[in-house]
């Protein structure tokens, strides 16, 4: 046979033949020559061939315990392909490999559900959109979603909360990674659709026009370029706004319903029932919420329903049945259909403000007059609104202009008071060290929280053991008025031109605004902090603490009480302290 292509000579522009360099050997080349490394299959033979020279090769080594150079402690075998008859390269292992892997497990724990937004949603980017604080996170079709780590990282911090505050506890079915140590997640969670008014999510990119032309999804697309929004700021110690204090809050109205995904590998069904039974009662779990503002009323979520299975993958009719239940999430073929009970130990005390209203009152400002469309001009200082999704036989349907109660409202004014009365208890304001300044003395952080401030040196944060829901209201018990007013010239005890102006207020109404307390976080505190609490709700449930807008002139002030294991649970506490005392 002929040379080669690449090994014949070849002419030079001279038309001189050019002989084929012979590469020199290099040093380690050479180095393995004097070793006696050879290449034990030769330059013919077939694969097959190859790979018996090879296999006798490494046997040959194996009794001669021949070592290498290079790892003296073991001998020098070559790992063989069984198909190719090459010797396998040499690849470093990943210390990630050497930890149980999701692939080793045969069983498979999967839930369907569906979420409810109890109270507006605000998943935002992080990012403003250029008009506005924060945007919603939206999918490719523009519709909100859910994103997954939301979900995971909310469910992580419940089963480490369940768990004894034990960090450890979730690395198992979590997965961790620290350093060059780490584990992947047992559990699998999907993103949240948004469901149209049907009830049917809407996965994947939607390609159909019409499908976009659902009530529900053209609202909220509508609600990029006018977002339905919270208007926020914070308050000083003298109860008026903060100084460059002013924020808002995109948010998703309440009622908005999502499908989404669990699952769970484990070795065996039994070994993973109870872990699986536990994860799934945390979607009942009292702290069960998603997005921000969550301890100010926004982001509750109420499970609708639920499908799950089990799926032993090592056996063949288990297999079968999994093969027939469809990817979509609306797909629930082969799930049995179940209730979840919420956790029995849970740390969380509910309880309920049932308030009535002693007068006017007005929280926020709205842009939509409630007294209907009657051609009259709307009053320049109208009520706070929202709309939102009532459902029906499973059909979603938007329900405008109900008066809405934001618990931001109420919590700030209850933050304050609280802050009054612990300092009273403590003696913190007949001393000469005493100043009246914006922070919150640090004993109240574990009931309020704190935020993150690398400024002050505050390098971490944490939410507050106190969460109000936001209510929304009817206008059946409750009369909706007009106010006329007027500014005076101090000077002459006139009018003063140009500043008539007209109010539109509620009148009178009862109020239901539930309310949660984690206990274990003033299991450590001062009891002087617990005593505050209790003073803030009585002065609230016995109108000396009002809320909402123009207080200073006899509007928001309410009495009731409050009822539930929250209210038995201080009552006990506060009797036990007044008896130690």
């Amino acid at each position: 046979m002929g040379r080669s292509r690449q090994h014949r000579p070849q002419p030079d522009r001279q038309g001189h033949l050019r002989q084929p360099v012979q590469r020199r050997q290099g040093p380690h080349q050479a180095q393995r020559r004097r070793l006696g490394h050879r290449n034990p299959c030769g330059k013919n033979g077939s694969r097959a061939a190859k790979a018996g020279r090879l296999a006798q090769e490494n046997t040959r080594l194996r009794d001669n315990h021949q070592r290498d150079p290079r790892h003296p402690q073991k001998p020098r075998l070559r790992p063989v392909h069984p198909l190719t008859g090459r010797p396998h390269r040499r690849r470093h292992r990943n210390p990630r490999s050497l930890t149980m892997n999701r692939l080793d497990y045969s069983t498979l724990f999967i839930a369907r559900f569906t979420l409810e937004a109890a109270t507006a949603l605000s998943i935002s980017t992080g990012n403003p959109d250029g008009v506005f604080d924060t945007a919603l996170v939206r999918d490719a079709n523009g519709l909100p979603a859910l994103p997954g780590s939301s979900l995971a990282g909310v469910l992580r911090h419940l089963w480490i909360e369940t768990h004894g505050d034990d960090e450890s506890a979730a690395n198992d079915l979590f997965g961790y990674q620290q350093g060059k140590k780490g584990e992947a997640s047992r559990l699998q969670v999907s993103w949240g659709a948004l469901l149209d008014s049907d009830g049917q999510p809407a996965e994947g990119l939607i390609t159909d026009p019409q499908r976009l032309e659902d009530d529900l999804y053209k609202a909220v697309l509508d609600q990029q370029d006018t977002p339905v929004y919270r208007d926020r700021v914070r308050l000083t110690h003298r109860g008026a706004a903060a100084d460059k204090a002013k924020f808002d809050r995109a948010i998703l109205p309440a009622g908005h319903r999502f499908a989404a995904e669990l699952k769970l590998w484990a070795d065996s069904p039994e070994a993973g029932q109870a872990d699986w039974d536990a994860l799934l009662r945390l979607l009942r779990h009292p702290a069960f919420r998603l997005g921000g503002n969550t301890r100010a009323g926004l982001g509750k979520m109420r499970l609708i329903e639920l499908h799950q299975g089990c799926f032993d993958l090592g056996k063949p009719e288990q297999r079968q049945q999994y093969t027939q239940l469809g990817r979509g999430l609306a797909d629930t073929q082969t799930l049995e259909k179940t209730d979840i009970a919420p956790p029995s130990a849970s740390d969380w005390l509910s309880g309920q403000l049932n308030l009535t209203a002693q007068g006017p009152w007005r929280i926020g400002q709205g842009t939509e007059t409630l007294r209907g469309d009657n051609g009259d001009k709307p009053a320049d200082l109208l009520p706070k609104t929202e709309e939102c999704i009532v459902w029906k036989n499973g059909k979603g349907q938007r329900q405008l202009k109900m008066p809405l109660v934001p618990a931001s409202s109420i919590k700030g004014a209850l933050a304050h008071r609280i802050a009054f009365h612990y300092r009273r208890h403590a003696g913190l304001w007949n001393t000469e060290a005493a100043t009246l300044d914006n922070q919150r003395p640090e004993a109240l952080h574990p009931l309020l929280g704190w935020i993150k401030d690398s400024s002050d040196g505050i390098e971490t944060g944490r939410a507050g053991a106190l969460i109000l829901d936001d209510i929304s209201i009817t206008l059946d018990k409750t009369q909706v008025i007009h106010l006329m007013h007027n500014a005076i010239d101090r000077f002459t005890g006139g009018v003063r031109n140009r500043m008539l102006f007209d109010e539109e207020s509620l009148l009178g109404g009862q109020l239901t605004i539930p309310i949660a307390l984690k206990k274990s976080a003033l299991d450590n505190t001062a009891p002087e902090v617990r005593q505050a609490f209790a003073d803030a709700l009585d002065d609230l449930c016995q109108g000396r603490l009002a809320i909402g807008s123009k207080t200073s002139v006899g509007n928001g002030f309410f009495t009731g009480q409050l009822t539930g294991p929250l209210a038995d649970w201080l009552n006990q506490t506060n009797n036990t302290e007044k008896e130690a005392a």
